[in-house]
């Protein structure tokens, strides 16, 4: 993946994607305690009402799609939730060719985890 090049709108640059990833990284070090970084990849819950604002659906629709199983869903004293990863991997089709650029919410923060410990280190 370290070869893998990406380029600008233009066409004009390209970047690896571990130069991108630093660049980030340094960004977000610059902006967020490492406390806060690694919260934003922790497990977020949504209710349905939070659900169908984000897929821009009724909250009817939600509950027949729980009802018929389409929707990956989970219970909290009989009220249903949403895992937030989830439902994001839900949304991608089958044939998304995306798919291998994407990392898994473990190594998005052991990943982010140790950047930002090397980038305060360099501090």
């Amino acid at each position: 993946m370290k070869d893998r090049l990406i380029f600008d709108e233009c066409g004009l640059s390209t970047f690896t994607v571990e130069e991108i990833a630093r660049e980030v990284a340094t960004i977000m070090a610059q902006r967020l305690s490492a406390q806060s970084i690694l919260k934003l990849f922790q497990v977020v819950f949504l209710e349905v009402s939070e659900v169908a604002e984000l897929l821009r659906v009724k909250e009817r629709t939600i509950y027949t799609w729980i009802s018929q199983g389409r929707i990956p869903v989970r219970y909290t004293n009989g009220k249903p939730v949403f895992l937030l990863y989830e439902l994001l991997q839900w949304t991608l089709p089958d044939n998304d060719k995306y798919t291998g650029c994407r990392l898994s919410v473990s190594m998005h923060c052991s990943m982010i985890a140790s950047r930002l410990a090397a980038i305060r280190e360099g501090e």
